[in-house]
């Protein structure tokens, strides 16, 4: 059986409605029960090793976090720091310093990591990935502008931090096969929405991850992380029936 490893999907770690957001109190237990588990968090360069054949993946975990919301900054990152975890922010670029003005944004809008912020963050270790310049659909746009979605995207990202970036995550998980392309001449690694463990040597550009609003409750989430997975294949189950339906 291919050898396979978590990567984890949050939002915002914030009291706000809808499961893009997990309260403080619950983001505090999921990393504490890592801790417990004995995993420790991976870079985006030890996770590319691991899937390549050239790296650890026991009890490893890559986490990743969407649209660089400010309560990253202010109460996900202390709390990761405090088990020695770091993460990878998938981050809008152009919409750095403002609040999330998107299709599918919370109300009130949730504002978002200020340019500073991202520096500090980066120089503490956190790195940061694209997730296009200003949270659009790739899938809508024309050639020209879903080039420049993703590729402009990495070079102002890498102005900040002063680090080259690496990967992509594309806003709500939209991509077709020009978008992978695009991405593919950008990026390393391409993340997805698709709810799976990633296998090691599997398509670059599909890499799936695990949506942790599903692991609010202690009992659940340490079973997954002790290799038994009865309640997420219900959860893998239930995610296809409402993509077959389009839900």
């Amino acid at each position: 059986m291919p050898e396979t490893a978590l990567v984890l999907t949050y939002h915002s770690i914030s009291d706000a409605g809808g499961p893009t957001s997990i309260d403080a109190d619950t983001f505090v237990m999921q990393m504490a029960t890592l801790a417990e588990a004995g995993f420790r968090s991976q870079t985006l360069g030890e996770f590319l090793a691991w899937h390549g054949g050239n790296g650890d993946g026991d009890r490893r975990v890559l986490i990743t976090f969407d649209d660089a919301f400010a309560d990253f900054a202010s109460t996900a990152a202390p709390i990761m720091a405090h088990h020695g975890f770091t993460g990878l922010v998938f981050t809008p670029s152009a919409k750095l310093g403002g609040v999330e003005d998107w299709v599918g944004a919370n109300a009130p809008p949730r504002p978002l990591m200020t340019r500073e912020d991202v520096r500090a963050l980066a120089q503490d270790g956190f790195e940061f990935g694209g997730h296009s310049r200003t949270h659009a659909n790739l899938t809508k746009l024309d050639a020209a502008a879903c080039e420049a979605e993703i590729a402009d995207c990495a070079g102002e990202i890498a102005a900040i931090t002063g680090t080259s970036v690496a990967s992509f995550a594309a806003p709500y998980g939209a991509v077709n096969a020009d978008v992978i392309a695009a991405i593919g001449r950008h990026y390393r690694a391409g993340f997805g929405t698709r709810l799976a463990r990633a296998v090691a040597g599997a398509d670059l550009f599909d890499l799936p991850r695990i949506e942790m609003h599903y692991f609010r409750v202690k009992r659940r989430w340490r079973a997954l992380l002790d290799g038994r997975s009865g309640y997420f294949r219900v959860r893998q189950g239930l995610r296809a029936v409402r993509e077959a339906v389009g839900g």
